[in-house]
């Protein structure tokens, strides 16, 4: 399965140590690309999710990311709810990356808005 990757820095909410991740995402064009904070996303492509851009070049969707900290005491069991992150994309800029512990689907890379 295809996905973009945005990298930043996240902070892990069980042992609040700074964690330097990707977090795959599933909008825009799905072409493996690598974004940062503040990159415009691409919507050109045979593969964009969702078909076509949305209103204003808003939404918000479910990434996933590892905690790659070994020092932290929950390293081995903090899957998934950990490994969720909270993808921001207003006016078609990649805006906010956050951990997510929301309520989500059983759909993975959920677009929530």
């Amino acid at each position: 399965m295809s996905f973009n990757t945005v990298y930043t820095d996240l902070k892990c909410p069980e042992c609040k140590s700074a964690i330097a991740s990707g977090i795959g995402f599933r909008v825009g064009a799905i072409e493996n690309r690598s974004y940062h904070l503040g990159d415009t996303l691409n919507w050109q492509g045979d593969n964009c999710r969702p078909r076509q851009r949305p209103k204003n070049g808003c939404l918000r969707t479910i990434g996933y990311f590892n905690c790659d900290n070994p020092k932290c005491s929950t390293w081995n069991d903090c899957f998934p709810e950990v490994q969720s992150a909270l993808v921001v994309i207003a006016n078609d800029l990649i805006a906010e990356v956050s951990v997510y512990n929301g309520v989500s689907s059983n759909s993975k890379f959920e677009i929530l808005e």
